[in-house]
């Protein structure tokens, strides 16, 4: 994976970060609803397997997939793994009328580290300004960005490629 390095990391940083990115905080004591084709729940091992059309919310949250796999362990950390053509997620920003929108052939996360990891044919999009790569690794605790270009399929001049598109600031009036 290639790490941005300044100035590039800086563009990509403000590119969510005209203020800081924060999900609803209300979303996580919301209750999840969870709707799927079928589904597997194995609460002794702490696995639910969920496959066809699968729609989770979680207040302004919601993830679509076509399989999605939740392991919570004994500390009650949990990590997801959900696949599609693409995999998709939605989830407003704290204190303000915007969303945060990605989407890739694989998410993953883990609740205890923060990170969100898409793969394949990655984006992440807020307001006008997107960032789309083959993945995107996502710290919701200190809101950095990691975007690798590195796809073996991608073929031409876009091969191993990241892009990049910021809007112009526009002044706030007081």
């Amino acid at each position: 994976m290639h790490n941005l390095k300044f100035p590039a990391l800086a563009l990509c940083a403000s590119l969510f970060s005209m203020h800081a990115v924060h999900a609803e905080i209300a979303d996580s004591s919301k209750p999840i609803e969870l709707s799927a084709d079928r589904g597997t729940l194995d609460q002794n091992n702490g696995v639910t397997v969920w496959d066809g059309s699968v729609v989770v919310n979680q207040g302004t949250l919601q993830l679509k997939a076509d399989h999605v796999v939740v392991t919570r362990n004994a500390n009650g950390q949990q990590t997801l793994l959900a696949t599609g053509k693409p995999a998709t997620f939605r989830q407003k920003v704290e204190g303000k009328n915007e969303y945060i929108d990605g989407k890739g052939n694989r998410i993953d996360y883990d609740s205890q580290s923060g990170i969100a990891v898409l793969t394949g044919n990655a984006f992440v999009k807020r307001g006008q300004d997107s960032v789309a790569g083959n993945v995107i690794t996502y710290n919701t605790q200190t809101e950095l960005y990691q975007v690798s270009g590195s796809n073996p399929q991608t073929t031409g001049a876009a091969k191993g490629r990241v892009t990049v598109i910021l809007q112009p600031k526009t002044e706030e009036k007081k």
